[in-house]
């Protein structure tokens, strides 16, 4: 009985996977007695074979869902709430950067040169050869200055950058130097204020 309802199972599982149409399962024995089905060809020369006709089960019908009901639409004020404060909420675009202020290469009366934002060139004393009495030089001579201005002309817009950080870089050179030294915490804070200046700016980006 085991070995009926063993082939019969192997019969229904042979033509269910052959597909609707096919109904022939060939049972083959070989000399040594083994068993084997197949249903796409006829048994091996030399076998015995035993054709059974099998009985393919109509497919299964296909399974549809029920369709989702739509949800309740809302009212029109309330659905145009939502994007009113949603548009007040939304962030400004960043602001795009301004070009750093103007620059002004200066000079003073003994060669040295400078970088300043002030446009109006600052007055210094330059001093004149005095004498004493008689006419010579030293003998209860006094001082003397002319005052003059520096000599300035504005730093062009194309090298305006660069030198912005030059300007940044000397004076941080002039606080890392002797970060101990008198007056080191005005030349730090000189530094960071340009520093700021010049990275707030378009030179930076």
């Amino acid at each position: 009985m085991k070995a009926r309802w063993g082939i019969a199972g192997a019969l229904a599982a042979a033509a269910l996977a052959a597909g609707a149409g096919e109904r022939v399962i060939y049972r083959c024995t070989d000399a040594r007695g083994a068993v084997t089905l197949q249903n796409l060809a006829p048994c091996p020369a030399g076998q015995r074979q035993q054709i059974i006709q099998v009985e393919v089960p109509p497919p299964l019908p296909t399974f549809v869902p029920a369709p989702t009901p739509a949800p309740p639409a809302e009212p029109a004020a309330a659905a145009e709430a939502p994007a009113v404060a949603g548009d007040a909420e939304r962030p400004e675009p960043p602001a795009e950067p301004e070009p750093p202020p103007a620059l002004y290469q200066c000079m003073r009366w003994d060669g040295e040169r400078y970088l300043t934002e002030d446009a109006v060139p600052a007055t210094r004393c330059r001093p004149l050869a005095t004498v004493g009495i008689g006419g010579l030089p030293g003998l209860g001579a006094g001082q003397a200055c002319e005052q003059v201005e520096d000599v300035c002309e504005a730093v062009p817009e194309e090298a305006l950058c660069r030198a912005w950080e030059n300007r940044m870089r000397e004076a941080e050179f002039r606080w890392r130097v002797a970060p101990a030294a008198p007056g080191a915490h005005e030349r730090q804070a000189a530094y960071e204020a340009l520093a700021r200046t010049y990275r707030g700016s378009a030179c930076a980006r």
